[in-house]
């Protein structure tokens, strides 16, 4: 990075305090801080997703503190460049002292702030405000419970993200969907492009922060190793090694969301087009894994008998890998969701929730069901199963587009996919693909 592009930088880091804590004009805040500005501030309630909600959220600040003398001082704690030195991550630590009728008050601040270059300048991108919280009395001298709940405040704030950005895809889906009736899927291809493209930058902050801080914590863990062993610093070691795990969790399954928005990238672009040779078994039980797991770290989770009845003869088939895993996902995540309702509703804990994945291979093509002993459906609901926007879920718990996405993958296999149930006994999806193109 040049000396100039450098004090660039600290200069926009410097009127960003300034904005946050000082007097900073607030007509030429549009200078400094990007227009999809987000972040939050000291509390949870203020959450930023846009440029006004930053100038709203500023303007009731100001406003609160009008009349009161109040002065800060700052130390800056980290600064990191990332990508290629065109982005930046700052940690700082405010002291902020008011005068308030007649009496001095002190408020440690701590703020967390993301800096893009753009245009041949900085720009404020993201910034995170905390109040600092002292540790007090010998029972947590090394912060044990801090650490804990700055680990806590972490997974909410990322769970609060990935939650956004699966609201985000699936308002994308319904408006792809829309499209493919209406404009062909050239105009389609577009918007998932723009989408992706948007979904990408958060998705890079995930991956880099989770990095960043497996460090921090690697690095902690070794200064504790040099300490005298005692129940306290043994403690600090399990805490350690818990976050660091969570760390290595959210990465990887950060990196899992980066590389799904690529292949909507490549899926923008056209693609091969060309059907690959999969080895379906393995396929088909990642992903059936995959979607039990991910409902276990929901909402409401249940447990659930899942059995494997796999042929061995099947071997590869040519299929598109990533579409055919989102089918499963697709099939498995409403089984789990019917068999919570029926769960709900069974007394005593009668009903135990099961699962049964099958394939076989027959002549030319495979066939592959997915059957789960939840609620059933009656014959109506079966005749609307795959039409878009119907959904059986209330309120906006589906948005009825998994089914007819899922049929639509089917179809552009060349294959079939059909539905057997009884109510109160099962529901069996079959999928049939042609071993031939």
């Amino acid at each position: 990075m040049t000396k100039e592009k450098e004090d660039l930088l600290e200069k926009c880091h410097t009127d960003f305090l300034e904005i946050c804590f000082g007097d900073f004009p607030m007509d030429r805040i549009h200078e400094k801080v990007s227009e999809k500005i987000t972040g939050y501030g000291t509390n949870v309630n203020e959450k930023i997703q846009s440029f006004d909600d930053f100038i709203n959220l500023l303007s009731m600040q100001r406003a609160e503190s009008e009349g009161v003398d109040m002065n800060f001082e700052f130390d800056s704690i980290s600064k990191t460049l990332m990508s290629e030195g065109n982005a930046a991550a700052f940690v700082d630590e405010m002291k902020l002292t008011m005068v308030i009728e007649g009496g001095h008050f002190q408020l440690n601040v701590r703020l967390s702030s993301i800096f893009e270059y753009s245009g041949n300048q900085w720009w404020a991108v993201h910034f995170h405000g905390s109040i600092a919280q002292g540790v007090e009395g010998a029972e947590d001298t090394w912060a044990v419970n801090e650490w804990k709940e700055k680990n806590e405040k972490l997974e909410q704030a990322i769970a609060k993200k990935t939650a956004d950005l699966a609201s985000t895809i699936e308002e994308l889906k319904a408006t792809q969907t829309q499209l493919v009736v209406q404009e062909k899927l050239a105009a389609l291809g577009q918007l998932a492009a723009g989408i992706a493209h948007e979904i990408k930058n958060p998705m890079n902050f995930i991956n880099n922060f989770s990095e960043l801080n497996l460090e921090y914590v690697e690095e902690i863990l070794e200064m504790v190793e040099d300490l005298e062993k005692n129940d306290t610093t043994t403690e600090i070691e399990e805490v350690l090694t818990d976050i660091s795990d969570n760390l290595k969790k959210i990465h990887q399954h950060g990196t899992r969301a980066d590389s799904i928005v690529k292949s909507m990238l490549l899926h923008s672009r056209g693609g091969s087009g060309e059907l690959e040779p999969t080895d379906l078994n393995e396929l088909i039980g990642e992903y059936v894994n995959l979607a039990f797991h991910g409902m276990r770290a929901g909402k409401n989770p249940i447990n659930v008998k899942i059995d494997y009845e796999f042929d061995e003869n099947v071997g590869t088939v040519p299929v598109f890998p990533e579409d055919f895993s989102r089918v499963v996902l697709n099939l498995c995540k409403n089984a789990f969701d019917a068999m919570r309702d029926k769960t709900r509703l069974s007394e005593n804990g009668a009903y135990l929730p099961a699962l049964t994945v099958k394939s076989k291979k027959e002549d030319r093509k495979v066939v592959v069901s997915i059957e789960d002993n939840g609620p059933g459906m009656t014959d109506e609901v079966q005749k609307k199963l795959f039409e878009p926007f119907f959904t059986t879920k209330k309120g906006t718990e589906g948005t009825g587009l998994g089914l007819s996405i899922t049929h639509d993958i089917i179809k552009n296999h060349k294959g079939e996919i059909s539905i057997e149930s009884n109510p109160d006994a099962f529901t069996r999806f079959i999928i049939e693909i042609p071993l031939t193109k």
